[in-house]
């Protein structure tokens, strides 16, 4: 007998199919030599949420997860689900951390941060759901603007940095501020997303020792050499989107992780060509962003 969604093989007592997870009650398996029907992962999702939620499309999908556009039923309103990907969806460590994300992102309470709903599972289709927006993300938008005018970019930087010291005096770095990870909502208001690979002050370190988590063009020099990190850690990357954001450009390059991280630790900030007073300002505070030295830098 075989699971009529995935095709694995079940015995005749089995309740649900145990790479799927489907409810075996209600379907009948599938005899020898007979094929399964093939389903996409948006089709898995789909049925699997399809008493509360309907799955809109696909927004986008990284190693961590996918994000789908949905609506909640009881409610009637537009959310995003946040989906583990199937691949991951037996590693223990992968499924703790991402239920970290969601556990993490829903103790913050702040106008720049993205709320969560609900966080759930159902078969294989674990998943977290969070509030829509309908704005760009900051990546979206340095890819349609290249730089942005100094105005946006000081606000920008300015609800950022307010929502990530929120998180910080709750004794939460986020490890991956990035231009991916600040959305903007339908009035230009920033949110911080994607907490999935916070680190809680008090919390256990899923990642073992000496592995730095982060992306390489915006990790902060401790976080390349894998020390340990506190909020500091954030206010260097944040220093690092700014740069981007003012300059349509990130400030160290290379071929690959080892090659940015070193630039990192060991560069000085390159200076741009800077238009006007107001650029040199901001350029100014963000060289104390980017400080090699914790210590050195904004500690706030």
């Amino acid at each position: 007998m075989f699971c009529t969604r995935c095709g694995t093989s079940v015995s005749q007592e089995s309740k649900f199919c145990p790479s799927c997870g489907l409810d075996l009650s209600t379907v009948t398996p599938l005899a020898t030599g007979q094929a399964p029907v093939e389903q996409s992962e948006e089709d898995i999702v789909r049925d699997a949420l399809k008493d509360e939620y309907e799955i809109v499309k696909e927004l986008g999908r990284g190693g961590m997860a996918i994000v789908f556009r949905a609506r909640e039923k009881q409610l009637d309103r537009e959310v995003a689900v946040k989906v583990l990907p199937f691949s991951l969806a037996f590693d223990a460590e992968f499924v703790e951390r991402f239920q970290r994300e969601a556990r993490t992102a829903a103790r913050l309470e702040h106008a720049s941060i993205i709320p969560i709903y609900r966080v759930g599972r159902s078969g294989r289709v674990i998943y977290f759901v969070m509030k829509f927006l309908r704005g760009s993300s900051l990546s979206e938008v340095i890819a349609e603007k290249g730089a942005m005018p100094v105005p946006e970019l000081k606000r920008m930087l300015k609800e950022t940095a307010g929502a990530l010291g929120y998180a910080h005096k709750n004794g939460i770095v986020h490890r991956d501020i990035k231009p991916d990870n600040i959305m903007f909502d339908e009035s230009g208001h920033a949110v911080v997303t994607d907490f999935g690979i916070a680190k809680a002050g008090t919390g256990t370190r899923l990642t073992g020792t000496g592995m730095a988590i982060g992306t390489p063009h915006y990790m902060s020099p401790e976080q390349a050499r894998a020390q340990k990190l506190d909020g500091r850690s954030d206010i260097y990357s944040l220093g690092v989107v700014a740069y981007q954001c003012l300059t349509g450009s990130v400030p160290f390059d290379g071929e690959d992780a080892f090659s940015i991280g070193y630039k990192h630790i060991s560069e000085p900030v390159p200076v741009p060509p800077l238009k006007s007073a107001e650029h040199r300002q901001v350029f100014e505070v963000i060289k104390k962003m980017m400080a090699k030295a914790p210590e050195d830098r904004f500690q706030t």
